[in-house]
């Protein structure tokens, strides 16, 4: 790397970082999430803006790490044993608002003229409410009482396990779309089904034995301990790019493998570099985002966007009234709309797949800035005025309750 690249990279890294430091201060003066403040700097600041930032293999890199990251980091936070106590409301309110987002976009999009597969990535960039950008409105504005917060977010963890899901089947989608051989499909389907079980055996026994072995010896070998950890999480998202899977996926998976004591341990050592590859990661996001492909495709977006908020809302509506919330299904619907991390997720994966990629980044970012910025109002605008005969939501213990037990796991 020469002296000129070296200096390239580190203004553009500076730069993202005073441009984040500047616009989230300015959204949380005006009481909106400060992850759309970061999403309007990448956009002024990106080569689609001001042009501050044009090299875009620094983006590319920024935003790869901020993904394996981030995804590392919700697989650390969540306990797949967990799922067997979520009760049944959760799981209503999941299934009927997901199926609602994701049909009616579906609909849409083929009727302004998307093909079948662009319709469908579509509607898997916008079905994901962000549990983050969530938890932060509702802890801002308290609008939930404790059950419906525990409701919703319980929901927003079975979409986030969905959304896995997804990103393991996209692929194959995009190839059956460009009438791959029936042989190569079915061995890229025993490729998902080979990756989920080695992280499962590994990650299930291996690396929790060596992390735990390593984690009990003296602080020298704690930051060992950690470092191991992390490299579990870069090794199998590499793995899973090796065999033409998101490199989320593979992050996500060996995440949620290592449970307990271990968990718990890996978080802490990694939640401050997580957090600032968050905020570059939305940063870099927002530099892709080409505000100018409006002119050129205002209809597929603006009616993927419209349904997308819409069919969100009424989603979230019925699912709440049919999972018997029905005071609350409004404020429910509102608080669900919020989308962020697995809208890029999906939006850079369908553009590495070569599907709408002149749609989806647009449709990423705009969905998040709108989402989040009308869950925010209407969250303020329509909270009940008695707010004195319900607890309100305590988010941030709602979710450190959900995720991980508390007490170390015994082994």
């Amino acid at each position: 790397m020469t002296a000129s690249a070296d200096f390239t990279f580190l203004f553009d890294l500076g730069l993202a970082v005073f441009a984040a430091l500047g616009f989230s201060y300015l959204f949380s003066r005006i009481k909106q999430p400060v992850v759309v403040g970061q999403l309007v700097a990448g956009i002024i600041i990106g080569p689609f803006g001001l042009g501050l930032i044009q090299n875009l293999n620094t983006i590319d890199l920024l935003a790869s790490l901020g993904i394996i990251l981030l995804l590392f980091t919700v697989g650390l936070e969540l306990d797949p044993l967990e799922i067997k106590k979520i009760g049944p409301d959760s799981f209503i309110l999941a299934i009927v608002e997901l199926t609602v987002t994701f049909l009616l976009v579906t609909l849409v999009g083929l009727s302004v003229g998307l093909t079948q597969i662009e319709a469908i990535f579509a509607a898997a960039v916008v079905a994901t409410t962000s549990t983050a950008i969530m938890s932060k409105i509702l802890l801002e504005t308290k609008s939930l009482g404790a059950k419906e917060s525990h409701t919703v977010v319980t929901a927003s963890v079975i979409e986030d396990f969905a959304t896995v899901f997804m990103l393991l089947l996209l692929p194959g989608l995009a190839a059956a779309s460009n009438q791959v051989p029936p042989l190569d499909l079915a061995f890229l389907v025993m490729k998902g089904a080979f990756l989920v079980g080695v992280i499962f055996v590994f990650g299930w026994r291996i690396a929790p034995y060596l992390i735990d072995r390593m984690s009990r010896g003296d602080q020298e070998y704690k930051e060992t301990a950690f470092l191991l950890a992390l490299s579990f999480g870069f090794a199998f998202a590499i793995f899973s790019s090796y065999l033409g899977f998101s490199p989320a996926v593979g992050a996500f998976l060996m995440g949620l493998m290592i449970r307990g004591r271990q968990a718990q341990f890996v978080k802490e050592k990694v939640s401050p570099i997580k957090d600032l590859f968050v905020v570059l990661f939305f940063v870099s996001m927002g530099t892709l985002i080409n505000i100018g492909a409006l002119l050129t495709v205002t209809l597929p977006i603006i009616a993927v966007l419209s349904v997308a908020i819409f069919g969100k809302f009424l989603g979230c509506w019925a699912g709440a009234r049919l999972s018997g919330a029905k005071q609350e299904a409004t404020m429910v619907g509102l608080s669900m709309l919020p989308r962020g991390e697995f809208s890029f997720i999906v939006a850079q994966e369908g553009t590495g797949l070569g599907v709408a990629a002149q749609i989806l980044y647009p449709v990423a970012g705009l969905a998040t800035l709108i989402s989040s910025i009308l869950s925010s109002i209407g969250l303020r605008v329509f909270k009940p005025k008695t707010t004195s005969g319900s607890p309100k939501v305590k988010i941030s213990q709602r979710l450190r309750q959900l995720v991980r037990p508390k007490k170390p796991e015994s082994r």
